[in-house]
C-alpha cells in the first residue's frame, strides 16, 4: 500500500500513464480500499478452517511470485517478444 506515497512526489506528471498508476496507488481513498479489503479477507480468514488457510496462502504467494516475475520482466533489459 506505501510503495505510491513513496513515490507520488517524485513522478514526472507530463508522463499520464506512470503518473496515473502511482496516484492511483497512493492517498487517503487507496488507502481506504485497501483497509476494506483487509477486512473483508480477514472475516473470511476466521471461517477457514486450516486446510483452507494453507490453500489460501498458496494461492497468495504464488500470486506474489507472479506479480515480482511480471514487474522484473517488465524492467529487465532483454527484449522478450
Amino acid at each position: 500500500m506505501s510503495w505510491g506515497e513513496r513515490v507520488v512526489e517524485k513522478t514526472v506528471r507530463d508522463d499520464f500513464t506512470c503518473y496515473e498508476w502511482v496516484d492511483l496507488h497512493s492517498g487517503a481513498y487507496f488507502q481506504s480500499v485497501v483497509e476494506y479489503l483487509r477486512k473483508l479477507l480477514d472475516g473470511e480468514g476466521v471461517l477457514m478452517d486450516d486446510a483452507q488457510r494453507e490453500k489460501c496462502r498458496a494461492a497468495f504467494s504464488r500470486t506474489l511470485l507472479l506479480e515480482k516475475a511480471f514487474f522484473d520482466d517488465c524492467y529487465s533489459d532483454e527484449q522478450n517478444i
